[in-house]
């Protein structure tokens, strides 16, 4: 009898350790992070944009600000491994709340179990990138989850941390409205709540027009791939499952509910999966058949004994930004010889280049998108690297660029193009090009 109440905690400690490998293999630093580091750097909450010399908005209103001050100590107090502790403490925490929601809605735990090894496939995706302010989103989403209706009116104080460390807010509000349509109490309360910011009410002015900004060259928000062999596979999987066992939840409208809008969402915009994996987890559970523990012990067993076996020597606390990927040898260069002035760089490079060149150079965009620039900028930008339009250059007509960082694995430009307007090559490897107009004098000279 004793052996048999050890196998839960036993499989459950199989499955935190198969994922928090799983997640520590997954290291490289995502764009964004820059700058969140940048922002936690300057220890005040930002009004208006310091590192761009290109036009950017009137006003900054920096929906992400709390995440930058976290992001930022963690590093500055624990290093680089912090933020990577932070994001697998994020993800194993989202599971652990659902798991627990679901468990006091009397779900057993085999079953809440095996249900889990999908789920946490399909939340998988929100966590590969070492680390976003979204990881705050999906943390906040599962603790709503849990404190509907036992400690409902805790809810309002999550929604004011959580309107200060990421937009995704909203996704909270759209939950308490559907779990709280008979109580609207509790959503206004909440609403309220996300007054509750450095910006007040002009907050909601930049989120709507944000929320409702196209992003069509950005992958993530592009609709579910249809393949299996992408890292949103699980999203399938998950799917088959709920259109199997979860039929059942029409007995629970609220729960049916979120998981057509957040199935939904994600086949819409892929990087809203997690919360279908976090939505089904918390609701499928009480639709699904009697499982034998032994089975699901043995499940994990071998789980945890591929994971230790083939990504076990991958994984890592120490998160990376490869060479192939950002150009750090580029940056390298131009921080070793102190280069000043400003810094033409691809959207997805600026943040990166900020965070190691600030205030020494300026660059032309950078991954804050819609919050800080208008959207010529980003036109201008864009045109510029892939030489689109009669006036590609307009760039370099308007405004001094000291420095060119080339994606040479993307960009549309030729040495020639750059050369007959002035610049010389200074640097280059596999990933990158760095030019410098000829009226710059060489570092050191």
């Amino acid at each position: 009898m004793r052996a048999r109440q050890l196998i839960t905690p036993l499989t459950i400690g199989l499955g935190a350790l198969s994922f928090g490998i799983v997640l520590a293999v997954f290291r490289v630093i995502d764009g964004d992070l820059w700058a969140r580091l940048a922002v936690g750097k300057l220890g005040a909450i930002p009004r208006h944009d310091a590192w761009a010399f290109t036009p950017v908005l009137p006003d900054w209103i920096d929906h992400e600000w709390g995440a930058g001050f976290v992001f930022y100590a963690l590093y500055h107090l624990f290093g680089e491994s912090g933020l990577m502790l932070f994001k697998i403490a994020a993800a194993l925490g989202a599971v652990a709340l659902c798991l627990a929601t679901a468990r006091r809605a009397g779900v057993e735990w085999p079953a809440l179990l095996a249900l889990a090894l999908p789920c946490a496939f399909a939340i998988l995706p929100g966590f590969i990138p070492v680390v976003r302010s979204h990881a705050f989103t999906f943390l906040f989403f599962a603790l709503t989850l849990w404190c509907w209706p036992k400690h409902r009116w805790v809810i309002p104080l999550i929604l004011m941390v959580w309107v200060n460390v990421h937009g995704g807010f909203v996704v909270g509000l759209i939950l308490v409205a559907v779990l709280a349509w008979r109580q609207p109490v509790i959503l206004l309360a909440s609403l309220a709540a996300t007054l509750v910011n450095p910006y007040g009410l002009r907050y909601w002015t930049y989120l709507i027009p944000a929320i409702l900004h196209p992003r069509t060259d950005i992958a993530e928000w592009g609709p579910m791939p249809l393949t299996l062999t992408s890292p949103y596979a699980g999203y399938w999987l998950l799917l088959v499952v709920v259109v199997i066992f979860g039929w059942k939840t029409w007995r629970n409208p609220p729960g049916l509910i979120l998981l057509v809008l957040t199935a939904i969402a994600a086949a819409l915009h892929r990087r809203h999966v997690p919360f279908f994996g976090l939505t089904a987890l918390v609701f499928v559970g009480p639709c699904l058949p009697r499982i034998r523990q032994e089975f699901v012990l043995g499940l994990y067993g071998a789980v945890a004994a591929a994971v230790l076996m083939w990504l076990w020597p991958k994984a890592s606390l120490t998160p990376t930004a490869p060479a192939s990927f950002y150009p750090v040898g580029a940056v390298d260069y131009l921080e070793h010889t102190g280069a000043t002035g400003n810094l033409a760089v691809p959207f997805r490079w600026g943040s990166y280049a900020s965070w190691r060149l600030f205030p020494r150079l300026k660059v032309s965009i950078d991954g804050r998108y819609e919050t800080v620039y208008p959207d010529s900028t980003f036109a201008m930008n864009h045109d510029f690297f892939y030489r689109q339009g009669k006036e590609w250059d307009r760039l370099l007509k308007q405004y001094r660029v000291d420095y060119i960082i080339l994606d040479l694995k993307t960009t549309h430009l030729t040495p020639a193009d750059l050369s007959e307007r002035g610049y010389r090559l200074v640097w280059s490897d596999a990933t990158a090009a760095l030019w410098t107009t000829t009226s710059t004098p060489r570092p050191g000279s």
